[in-house]
């Protein structure tokens, strides 16, 4: 696949193209929503929500889409968890609530939804404290809601990213591709919480070093789709190094897949050079893999690059395409 082509698949994968919508919603509820136009909000993984103490409440929430409801409902009611959990600890948190709705007609599908539920908080070590339920339903849906707290000082920004950072992907390599999902990298089925809770937990002790410039976590638009985000909202460019990402990628799973997958215990961060040795060690010590998969820089797009050659899969100066700045 050329370089060219692989842009124009990546740009037709639904992952992706369903957040073109997104800019739209984001500027009416900036403009028009009371209060809207806070900092730490809308185009962060989590809110961060000032009080009168040392730290801020973090709050997230994603839904599962109804197809994975309706075919994979343990699975759908687990990912909803792990969704929000990965929101909490990109922003250098640590999750402590989750709240939840569920929408079915089928008894067997909602019970399967909840037991799934159950076992994501024990895999993530967060408790449920509050749902609605409507059995009698014509859709079937999970929507999820999860709060956190970072002390204000360790905050980590989705729009932080400056010019000349190396972007950086911390996953786990021990995994699968998903089950249920497959476009998804499972590093979790079968993983003991506490190993889990140590996977996740690399980002609260980048958080405390100081050692991150911005981070998200690599969601179901995959890790290019994740990059355009992370350097859109900070205002920035950048290229994605495909060669890199290749040589990093695991084995079984082809480019073209990789690109795309949803990586359960995976971040995508913006790192200074001064900081990477140290990056390094911190991963290592928490089990990650960690590989520089790209760079910033102070364009107007983002590129794949293979090689000498460079095509754009994201132009920001023709309008927001993905998470605007604020």
């Amino acid at each position: 696949m050329s370089l060219e082509e692989l842009v124009r698949f990546l740009l037709d994968f639904e992952g992706i193209s369903r957040k073109f919508v997104l800019p739209s919603i984001i500027n009416k509820l900036r403009r028009d929503s009371y209060g809207g136009d806070i900092s730490h909000s809308l185009g962060e993984d989590s809110a961060a929500i000032g009080t009168d103490c040392d730290d801020f409440v973090l709050l997230t929430t994603d839904a599962i889409v109804e197809d994975l409801c309706l075919n994979e409902p343990h699975a759908a009611g687990f990912n909803v968890v792990l969704a929000n959990v990965m929101d909490i600890y990109a922003a250098g948190g640590i999750p402590n609530s989750f709240a939840v709705a569920l929408s079915y007609s089928d008894s067997r599908i909602g019970e399967m939804m909840l037991q799934g539920l159950i076992d994501a908080s024990h895999s993530f070590r967060v408790p449920i404290v509050r749902g609605h339920t409507n059995p009698a339903s014509t859709s079937t849906y999970v929507v999820g809601s999860s709060t956190g707290s970072v002390l204000k000082e360790d905050l980590l920004t989705a729009g932080g990213a400056l010019p000349d950072d190396s972007l950086i992907l911390l996953f786990d390599k021990v995994g699968n591709r998903g089950r249920a999902y497959e476009l998804g990298w499972d590093s979790v089925t079968g993983c003991e919480s506490s190993v889990i809770v140590d996977r996740l937990s690399v980002m609260n002790d980048l958080a405390r070093k100081q050692l991150l410039n911005a981070s998200k976590d690599v969601s179901v638009a995959g890790l290019v789709g994740t990059a355009g985000m992370l350097v859109e909202y900070s205002g920035m460019g950048g290229v994605i190094d495909i060669d890199a990402v290749e040589i990093s990628r695991p084995q079984s799973i082809p480019l073209k897949d990789w690109l795309r997958m949803y990586i359960s215990l995976g971040f995508l961060v913006s790192v200074s050079h001064a900081n990477i040795s140290a990056v390094r060690e911190v991963a290592e010590d928490h089990g990650m893999t960690m590989t520089e998969v790209g760079v910033v820089d102070n364009s107007t797009s983002l590129r794949l690059r293979r090689g000498s050659e460079e095509v754009i899969v994201f132009d920001f100066s023709k309008g927001p395409v993905l998470t605007p700045r604020g």
